[in-house]
């Protein structure tokens, strides 16, 4: 029998814990009242940044409070949106309290409660974990030597501690089928509103949802480059080449005519947008993500000839309007090719990573390293490489592992030698499309937003990590037999 010292407190905590999902929704409209109150009041005082912040990231805590997984998922639909919005600046030299953070932090805390009551039942440990934490060290000592001191741990914090914490979140909390699609869906939400958005700065040139005002900036023939939302159209592509996986899976899943139309509308939408990025990194990455999905994935394989043959039709009878257009002569066709500037840089990098191999030269410090060597060049333009120069061998052998085993552990799926597993192998095919796509943009290019790093293990999480499993619940007090005593 348990001691009672322990015994009391977790039926205690159970019992409100169950109590808020009975009243779930009448916490909700209190919640919202409230905050609006609070709110209005707030916008007429000298604390309106204060107040919106405060308000805004209350309506997240209570979210994940009453449900965990929704609240990671509002997180993660609405991150590119509201994370510069949302902040609560705690003065100099000390690390803003931003929506991630808060998050992160909250969904944390909410899960080792209810484990520690036997809510939860948290999955063993698995070499995944293993070699993430040690992914973790190798980045945080980069971070604390990086060029701009507290701010790089913070940056490698955001970047790569983060979608740690959101993989290790999703791989506890989604137990079903059900809670996969909801990982899944918010990815194509946030690849559908990326799209629109696309579409507008493309038509109108301005810039929202920036943390600064960017110049808009246009290639010598007019093309424009996306600034908003991401900072630059590098996020975008990766987005949707990582989204477009997901949008074929629930276009060919569904047996639904209407569901099957508003899929093929997503995916124009979607494809529209990875046009307008102009990346040609990223338009690679597209046509190696389906070109490697149709090998596996026979049902995609008939799709993926019928387009196949439409684009090579439509393009044979467009070819001179193909050759001569803007986008042809400047972006793929182009005189001045940007590869050898690229792997200048990449070469510059090794030469200063063979100077501390085992731990690299600090998170981001090439740009610095680069001037001080007379170079021109002041990034490395590869995600990959930057891990290894910053954190050597230390960051980048338990980065290369990482990749490695997602698709090794998928593979385990795809042929059944999972129990437990909540992926079909159709879908596990899409997860290799979506870290096919990841592997291949930021080849090209460095990360500098968290929300793409997070949907890759958001949707590892789900797909090869999670577990069918029955959730623990408080357990039913006795019911008593006639013959019982009193």
């Amino acid at each position: 029998m348990r001691p009672l010292i322990t015994a009391v407190p977790q039926r205690v905590a159970a019992l409100i814990l169950a109590r808020l999902y009975t009243v779930s929704e009448g916490i909700i409209i209190i919640t919202a009242v409230g905050l609006g109150i609070l709110l209005a009041l707030g916008l007429y005082s000298p604390t309106q940044a204060l107040t919106i912040a405060l308000a805004g990231i209350s309506v997240y805590v209570v979210t994940i409070i009453i449900d965990p997984l929704k609240g990671l998922v509002l997180w993660l639909i609405t991150q590119p949106l509201l994370e510069g919005y949302l902040n609560i600046s705690l003065g100099a030299g000390i690390p803003d309290l931003s929506l991630t953070r808060l998050c992160m932090a909250s969904i944390c805390v909410v899960l080792l409660a209810r484990a520690a009551i036997r809510l939860y039942q948290l999955q063993s440990i698995n070499k995944f974990d293993i070699l993430a934490v040690a992914f973790m060290i190798g980045m945080a000592q980069s971070g604390f030597r990086g060029s701009r001191g507290a701010s790089s741990f913070q940056n490698v914090f955001d970047l790569y501690f983060v979608p740690v914490v959101v993989y290790f979140a999703v791989k506890n909390l989604v137990s079903n089928r059900r809670s996969v699609h909801l990982i899944l869906f918010a990815v194509a939400i946030v690849a559908l509103y990326s799209a629109v958005y696309a579409f507008y700065e493309s038509i109108t040139g301005n810039v929202l949802f920036a943390s600064e005002v960017h110049k808009f900036y246009f290639y010598e023939s007019g093309l424009r480059v996306l600034r908003g939302l991401y900072g630059s159209n590098t996020g975008f592509g990766r987005v949707f080449v990582m989204a477009i996986p997901i949008l074929f899976y629930c276009f060919l899943k569904t047996s639904s005519s209407s569901q099957k139309i508003l899929f093929a509308i997503w995916l124009a939408l979607v494809f529209g947008g990875l046009y307008l990025t102009y990346k040609r990194a990223a338009w690679l990455a597209m046509l190696a993500v389906v070109f490697v999905m149709q090998f596996f994935y026979p049902q995609f394989r008939r799709l993926f000839i019928v387009l196949l043959v439409i684009v090579i039709v439509a393009m044979a009878f467009n070819w001179d309007s193909i050759t001569t257009s803007t986008v042809y002569t400047d972006r793929i066709n182009s005189k001045s090719s940007t590869v050898e500037m690229r792997t200048g840089g990449w070469k510059n990098g090794i030469e200063f990573w063979s100077t501390n191999p085992v731990v690299g030269i600090g998170f981001h410090n090439y740009w610095q390293s680069a001037d001080e060597a007379g170079y021109s060049d002041k990034g490395l333009e590869n995600e990959h490489l930057e891990i290894l120069v910053s954190a050597g061998l230390l960051g980048f052998l338990p980065y290369v592992g990482l990749l490695v085993l997602m698709i090794y552990d998928g593979y385990k799926h795809y042929r059944g030698r999972v129990e437990g597993s909540l992926a079909d192998p159709d879908l596990v095919v899409v997860f290799w499309g979506v870290v096919t796509g990841h592997v291949i943009t930021a080849s090209t290019s460095q990360i500098n937003n968290l929300v793409v790093n997070a949907i890759l293990f958001a949707v590892a999480g789900a797909v090869i990590y999670a577990r069918r499993r029955a959730v623990p619940t408080r357990p039913e007090p006795k019911q008593r037999t006639a013959n019982a005593v009193p």
